[in-house]
């Protein structure tokens, strides 16, 4: 009899393992598609499929508008520095765009790029930068 209980701790303890190892790897399987949706969300971030050519005069100016998105997208966001400028070019290249084009034609161009975004700090650092546009309105080339 004595001969029997260590084998049944064995079996016990080898069962708790296999338990534990189903754990971290249906856990580890969580993250991993954690991990494919949030890549999916930053390739939906896709400006070249923005046809800027539909803005005929305008497209230099709604090209530098989607570069200043793409910036904004990229900015290291704990350097307020690096913030203020990126907000900045933001804002030039919507005053520029509006100049070049009208206000309702930048707002649909930033309405339908801005439905792509899902960082929600870029999205924020870039609202700003319009309002600082719409504020300031003026565009320096």
């Amino acid at each position: 009899m004595k001969k029997y209980i260590p084998a049944l701790m064995l079996v016990t303890v080898l069962a708790g393992c296999d338990d534990a190892s189903k754990v971290i790897d249906q856990a580890q399987d969580a993250a991993n598609k954690a991990v494919d949706t949030v890549q999916e969300k930053m390739q939906s971030v896709d400006l070249s499929k923005v046809n800027l050519a539909k803005f005929g005069n305008a497209a230099d100016s709604a090209k530098a508008l989607a570069a200043s998105v793409e910036e904004a997208l990229n900015a290291n966001f704990s350097d307020p520095e690096v913030l203020d400028k990126v907000q900045a070019k933001v804002a030039n290249a919507y005053s520029c765009l509006v100049d070049a084009s009208s206000e309702s034609t930048a707002e649909e161009l930033m309405n339908t790029v801005m439905a792509t975004i899902s960082n929600e700090k870029a999205q924020t650092l870039i609202e700003k930068g319009i309002a600082k546009a719409k504020a300031a309105q003026e565009c320096i080339m």
